[in-house]
């Protein structure tokens, strides 16, 4: 999605209505959340990583008793 001119002349503009203050405002908050979406996500797949990594250390933890 390619960016509007408009993101950059509302930023400029030395006085803001109402409905350009809105906009501001709304870009910069999709911004975070994109932002925060990307975070929750990588940390969502490091902790299945690590749930996996730790169910086979358990897996193997159990073996070793069962051989003693």
């Amino acid at each position: 999605m390619k960016k509007k001119n408009t993101d950059f002349y509302l930023l400029r503009k030395k006085s803001l209505s109402e409905g350009d203050l809105f906009i501001t405002d709304y870009l910069a908050s999709k911004r975070e959340l994109n932002k925060l979406i990307k975070i929750v996500d990588m940390l969502s797949e490091r902790v299945s990583y690590l749930e996996s990594a730790n169910s086979k250390n358990i897996k193997l933890i159990k073996m070793e008793k069962n051989e003693k």
